[in-house]
């Protein structure tokens, strides 16, 4: 297990490194750090307290499904073991969110197993939200790419409606289990059969996590909750560009901010530690691309931004992890993991 996860820890700096290699490749360093040094640190800070309020609104939400599993949750264990798990994250990439299913069945006294299916279900959330949001965006996009590709706007509106009726579809099929034999049955006949094998178990997961949710009564607080994490996300990329003075020189807005957060969900899939390097290119990628912002200052924001959010996960998730260990009895974070990934084997043998 340990050789697994040094593994995993040597891969992820493998991924970093090459991505930070095409990120920086042909920059001026001197300019760069020129860049950095002018930034304003103040407003950087600010942006950085926005991404920990998000995570705050994230442990929010998420105490909203951990209650169909157990009325009275604390806010301050579910906050603690989200920020124990990005600390891991920051390191270990997908590691974290075993530890952080770990921590909180401990801490909370219920099974790890119905932990990691509230997980589970906040993943489809964010799914479906992100689905929405780049559908909107395709719709409101007014820039070049619209000439070259006229049907951006359908496909947009198309994606919309589809995150819409693939959630509505996955809810109806979790408590009809007609809709849901169904269901599994299109898969089986659309696709080839290993392939269809591997989408039914992914399917059945989203189905069995959304039975966590007995009545349809919290789904308006956990689709309002979501919408706020989405708002703090955009102002977390949006008050940083006044950090650099291009913000106010571009006339950038929220939307710029809005486009920007999108790009970034897709560098998160990529399991790099932190999103060391996988950040740093797309974001400065697209801040040059989509709003014009010259390449030196826009590594400059996706450097210091992923520096900055990086440190104050770092900090807080060891403040809760330190807690957490002394609660719970374990020797180290160490061993917290280690406790973690053992819980994680034994869940998977069970299936």
């Amino acid at each position: 297990m340990r050789q697994s996860r040094i593994l995993r820890a040597l891969a992820g700096l493998l991924i970093a490194g090459l991505f930070v290699f095409f990120a920086f490749r042909g920059i001026s360093f001197s300019s760069l750090l020129h860049d950095a040094l002018r930034a304003n640190y103040l407003i950087l800070t600010i942006a950085t307290l926005v991404v920990l309020f998000s995570h705050f609104l994230r442990a929010l939400r998420w105490r909203v499904i951990l209650q169909e599993v157990k009325g009275d949750i604390s806010l301050v264990d579910t906050w603690g073991s989200i920020m124990v798990g990005y600390l891991v994250n920051n390191f270990i990439p997908r590691l974290g969110e075993i530890v952080r299913a770990y921590t909180t069945g401990r801490l909370e006294k219920i099974s790890v197993s119905s932990v990691i299916g509230t997980i589970v279900l906040e993943r489809l959330f964010d799914m479906l939200s992100a689905g929405i949001l780049f559908g909107l965006a395709l719709f409101m996009y007014h820039g070049d790419l619209t000439a070259s590709f006229p049907f951006l706007r359908i496909a947009g509106i198309i994606l919309v409606a589809g995150s819409i009726i693939l959630g509505g579809i996955l809810y109806i099929a979790s408590i009809s289990e007609k809709v849901q034999n169904i269901l599994l049955k299109i898969v089986e006949s659309i696709l080839p059969r290993k392939i269809a094998h591997k989408a039914e178990s992914i399917i059945l997961s989203f189905l069995e996590s959304f039975k966590i949710l007995r009545s349809g009564k919290r789904l308006g607080l956990i689709a309002f909750y979501t919408a706020l994490i989405w708002i703090a996300y955009i102002y977390s990329m949006y008050i940083p560009f006044f950090a650099f003075g291009f913000g106010a020189r571009l006339h950038l807005t929220l939307y710029d901010a809005f486009l920007l957060i999108l790009v970034t969900t897709i560098a998160w899939i990529i399991p790099s530690p932190g999103a060391t390097g996988v950040y740093h290119l797309f974001v400065s990628e697209a801040l040059v691309v989509i709003s014009g912002v010259p390449k030196v200052e826009a590594l400059a924001y996706a450097t210091l931004t992923q520096l900055f959010s990086y440190v104050a996960i770092t900090i807080v998730g060891t403040i809760f992890a330190i807690i957490f260990t002394q609660r719970l009895r374990v020797k180290s974070i160490g061993k917290l993991v280690d406790a973690g990934e053992e819980v994680a084997q034994r869940e998977k043998g069970k299936k």
